[in-house]
């Protein structure tokens, strides 16, 4: 069974009718993960992976 995309979507919109979730910005920004229940370590490895990703973003020749 083959599902396209837009089917795919559509069933998910339906089905946020069907359990009453209404999509404002407003909500849409409460349940971004804001990062703030992350551990110091998860904290320093996303610092790094930042900084390999800026270095090499420097090394790229365009």
């Amino acid at each position: 069974m083959i599902i396209t995309l837009s089917d795919l979507l559509s069933g998910i919109r339906d089905r946020k009718v069907q359990l009453g979730i209404v999509d404002t910005p407003e909500r849409t920004e409460a349940m971004r993960n804001k990062g703030c229940n992350r551990t110091p370590q998860k904290r320093a490895m996303l610092a790094r992976i930042g900084a390999r990703a800026r270095d090499d973003s420097a090394d790229c020749s365009i």
